[in-house]
């Protein structure tokens, strides 16, 4: 798989599930401005939560084909791996499906990462140990202190002036 980053502002991202895992990945997209669609019959608290603060939308019943329409990215998470795959099989060529219960069955996945000003660091094990993951995601942030990160700032101030000089 290639790592890239995405902008997923104001893309549709449908999170099939409502469990814990739905909830982590849902925060993710939340954060970087996503348009978020839960279909679930049940969701966690946190979910609902969010819902009744109109942060994100819940539509309470089981996934249908209608539902994986006009996702740009599809998420994957109930606790039936079977379902999991059913959405990743129906799902059309030109949407991006992360399949928490197998990895393999989705094109792409979501690595650990950190954000800290303009730096932000990934990490994956390409689904061997999210856990390892988390763990070298960590330790490779914390060689990065405060000042490093105000001057990688400082260094994209000077970049934006150089463009706007040309």
């Amino acid at each position: 798989m290639l790592p890239l980053h995405i902008d997923v502002k104001d893309r549709l991202v449908l999170i099939i599930g409502g469990g814990k895992i739905a909830y982590r990945r849902l925060s993710l997209f939340l954060e970087e401005g996503a348009e978020i669609t839960v279909v679930s019959p049940d969701v966690v608290k946190e979910i609902e939560n969010l819902h009744d603060e109109n942060l994100l939308k819940w539509v309470k019943k089981e996934v249908e084909l209608s539902d994986l329409e006009n996702a740009h990215i599809i998420i994957a998470a109930t606790e039936h791996p079977s379902i999991n795959e059913w959405v990743a099989e129906n799902a059309n060529k030109f949407q991006l499906v992360n399949v928490v219960s197998n990895v393999d069955k989705g094109n792409f996945l979501v690595p650990k990462s950190v954000k800290r000003g303009r730096l932000s660091l990934s990490v994956s094990t390409n689904g061997a140990s999210p856990k390892l993951a988390k763990e070298i995601c960590e330790n490779l942030s914390n060689q990065f202190d405060d000042k490093f990160i105000a001057k990688l700032d400082h260094l994209y101030e000077q970049r934006l002036k150089k463009k706007q000089r040309k």
